[in-house]
């Protein structure tokens, strides 16, 4: 049966290799509004730090983490300059000087913050694998993938996604909807 560690039990996983979903990345890296979740996962990634866990992301995090910081650059310039989407779409604001700055910002912060601190690991799924994927159930596709990864190495997870209440793999996590279960 699968485990689901509070922040307050981070010493029971001290052996164990950890591996962040892009929520944490989120709000450990990119300033979302929501300060608890960013000061309580900010608290676990330096504990995680000083008791020398492994951390590990995959290409799918990376790429979710991305997408969703320069999705929030792009509302924030929507928001700074008085813009809707309708007037200036998402690809107009990736293709302008603004969203190459932001681009290029991003690119750094996962170069120097994340790619220089964990472990990138991942899986060649087969054909079975991803049709296994395709049923419906509280996981999207990426999240699937990742409890795919998880299970199949015994990595525990670090993430804040409450989708994650029903996995069949261990979880580290603040959320008290995924501790309740």
């Amino acid at each position: 049966m699968p485990t689901k560690y509070s922040a307050v039990q981070i010493n029971a996983v001290a052996d164990r290799k950890i591996f962040f979903d892009a929520n944490v990345l989120i709000y450990l890296f990119w300033p979302t509004g929501s300060q608890n979740w960013e000061a309580t996962y900010s608290k676990i990634y330096g504990s995680l730090i000083t008791q020398k866990n492994e951390l590990l992301v995959d290409y799918l995090v990376v790429a979710e983490t991305i997408n969703v910081a320069l999705r929030t650059e792009y509302r924030k310039h929507l928001l700074n300059n008085s813009l809707s989407e309708k007037t200036f779409s998402y690809k107009d604001f990736r293709n302008s000087s603004d969203g190459e700055s932001a681009v290029n910002d991003i690119y750094l912060i996962v170069k120097h913050s994340v790619l220089d601190m964990f472990s990138v690991v991942g899986k060649n799924f087969s054909l079975g694998d991803m049709i296994s994927f395709l049923s419906y159930d509280t996981l999207d596709f990426n999240d699937k993938a990742i409890q795919f990864i998880c299970k199949e190495n015994d990595y525990l997870l670090l993430t804040n996604d409450r989708d994650f209440v029903s996995t069949e793999i261990d979880i580290l996590t603040a959320n008290p909807i995924l501790l309740a279960k």
